[in-house]
């Protein structure tokens, strides 16, 4: 039974409890969080100890591994106190606010080895993996681009959330972005070249909203476009287009690949096969975020999966967002 400690009980601190509620192997023991509210709910809804401060639960004696769902900009502060007690993390995404910060993480895990998985439950989905492995077999090709388009239509935060700071949050750059950019670094690999045009979350506007369009250009010679949004209406959705010279793969909101190869009628794929041909655990659902918890243990376990996002996948994510952040401010192309 591996017992967590689970810092920050907002709206994924609520999506990790349930998960870890969800498997026979773990069990939510201690909770922090500076809403009394909050740290309550998780209480009667676990019977969850409620800890006085981060490193209280931290340190607790029954826990085992930290889960760390509180706010972006407070990442760094659970992230150095589960480092000090040699806890295994789960941080969500980002990493970090800033590069600098993850560079001292990274640093950290370096010198002292420790299992340090980062959210990016998009990897985690089965529909990504059958696209991952659909890339590495060579069948579309030498991969020449890729679009990726996130507008969010639904932008509800006002003024006073941490969300519309940018300081705090990062704006769409460093939040929504993150896991596409994940995504595409570990698609396509090294990152070389970024551009980006971006609103950075303007405080200047009467309400909240932001955007940015960027290209990133990879060691390969593969060129992804990246389109992101918070608005207060219009459209929201996701997709990830990935062209090769034989074909292109999408992926969006649904739990398919669609296929269409050169001369060939398109194709839509179920991910499900991908839980009977690949990955170290089979028991692969359709919920990211228990098969994230699942890998995790599986990590803790001894067998992490090739795929888990780790400390250097949360700092090269993060870099390229930072490198977004510089070229908007500087309408400068920022070589990595």
């Amino acid at each position: 039974m591996i017992k967590f400690a689970l810092i920050g009980a907002g709206r994924l601190g609520k999506v990790h409890a349930g998960s870890i509620n969800l498997l026979e192997n773990c069990t939510l023991t201690t909770v922090y969080d500076p809403d009394p509210a909050a740290a309550e709910f998780m209480r009667q809804q676990y019977n969850a100890r409620i800890a006085a401060s981060a490193s209280e639960a931290v340190n607790a004696p029954d826990v085992d591994a930290v889960i760390i769902a509180s706010p972006t900009y407070c990442h760094i502060e659970g992230l150095r106190l589960a480092l000090q007690a040699h806890k295994p993390i789960l941080c969500e995404k980002p990493l970090t606010r800033h590069l600098t910060d993850a560079q001292d993480v990274r640093r950290a895990i370096q010198t002292a080895p420790q299992p340090l998985a980062v959210g990016f439950v998009r990897r985690h989905m089965l529909k990504t993996r059958m696209a991952k492995e659909i890339i590495d077999s060579g069948k579309l090709g030498r991969i020449k681009f890729c679009n990726i388009e996130l507008p969010f239509g639904a932008y509800k935060r006002l003024y006073g959330d941490w969300f519309t700071d940018f300081e705090k949050s990062g704006g769409v750059i460093t939040d929504m972005l993150a896991h596409h950019v994940d995504l595409a670094n570990w698609f396509f690999g090294a990152p070389q070249r970024v551009y980006a045009q971006s609103m950075l979350l303007d405080n200047t506007q009467q309400l909240p909203s932001d955007y940015v369009s960027s290209t990133v250009t990879y060691a390969n010679g593969v060129i992804v476009n990246f389109m992101c949004s918070w608005q207060r209406f219009g459209r929201s959705g996701e997709l990830m287009e990935i062209y090769g010279e034989n074909g292109s793969l999408s992926l969006d909101g649904d739990q398919a690949v669609k296929l269409a190869m050169l001369n060939c009628a398109p194709e839509v794929l179920d991910a499900t096969e991908i839980a009977q041909s690949s990955g170290v655990n089979n028991a692969s659902t359709g919920n990211g975020f228990v098969n994230e918890l699942m890998n995790f243990t599986a990590w803790l376990d001894g067998r992490k999966p090739d795929f888990m996002p780790d400390a250097e996948a949360g700092f090269a994510s993060l870099q390229v967002a930072d490198a977004m952040i510089r070229s908007a401010r500087t309408h400068q192309v920022i070589e990595l």
